[in-house]
């Protein structure tokens, strides 16, 4: 079965404001998490909000909707940032 993927707004200027080198491991990252979207740390306090790091300091922020079987990418940042944002 597969995972579809949904976007906040966010995430489009978000995106365009990493460096290309990080665009790329974004969407290796992607992949990884529509193969097997638990494969992130569970974040505390959220049912089903993940977070998967994305290189050294840079993290992706995702809730999983397992009924839909939708990921919904709601931040790609800096993790001090995702941190704060949360």
């Amino acid at each position: 079965m597969t995972w579809n993927a949904s976007y906040a707004r966010s995430v489009e200027s978000d995106l365009t404001k990493l460096p290309a080198e990080l665009r790329d491991r974004f969407i290796s990252t992607l992949e990884q998490i529509l193969a097997n979207p638990f494969v992130g740390k569970k974040l505390k306090g959220s049912k089903d909000r993940y977070s998967v790091r994305m290189g050294r300091d840079f993290r992706v922020v995702y809730t999983v909707f397992k009924k839909e079987r939708v990921i919904d990418i709601e931040f790609v940042g800096d993790r001090k940032d995702a941190y704060r944002w949360l």
